[in-house]
């Protein structure tokens, strides 16, 4: 059903769309991405917010930490900003986020973007249910 939703709200985002799809999982990061990646901000989160003008992570029950902010292009976000929690405006960016699915289901969403001096990377996966 999950599968479904998010199909159909992915396919049809427009921005009157209010949709927000919220997944569980984690961002997990293997050792070797982490040695490779020295410098950049690895997003940590337990859960992803789809919505019609980018992705959001945050801790489950808690406001998102940062938000890829885009324009849609089938499964491909392509980046224009990034927010962080706490800060009074959004950075521009370039980057782009990639659903991944298994079958129908998304299981898992990679996101890389650089704003400013900054870099950032979330490896988002969805646990097999």
């Amino acid at each position: 059903m999950l599968a479904l939703l998010t199909g159909l709200v992915l396919a049809q985002l427009n921005p009157q769309s209010s949709e927000t799809i919220r997944l569980e999982g984690r961002c997990t990061y293997p050792p070797e991405v982490s040695a490779e990646v020295e410098g950049a901000t690895l997003v940590q989160c337990g859960e992803a917010l789809l919505r019609e003008d980018g992705i959001a992570f945050a801790s489950r029950g808690f406001e998102p930490s940062i938000r890829f902010v885009g324009s849609w292009n089938g499964s491909e976000l392509d980046l224009h900003h990034v927010a962080r929690r706490g800060r009074n405006r959004a950075d521009e960016a370039r980057g782009w986020c990639r659903l991944q699915y298994r079958g129908e289901d998304v299981s898992a969403i990679v996101c890389t973007a650089v704003a400013g001096p900054r870099s950032y990377l979330a490896n988002f996966i969805v646990p097999n249910i």
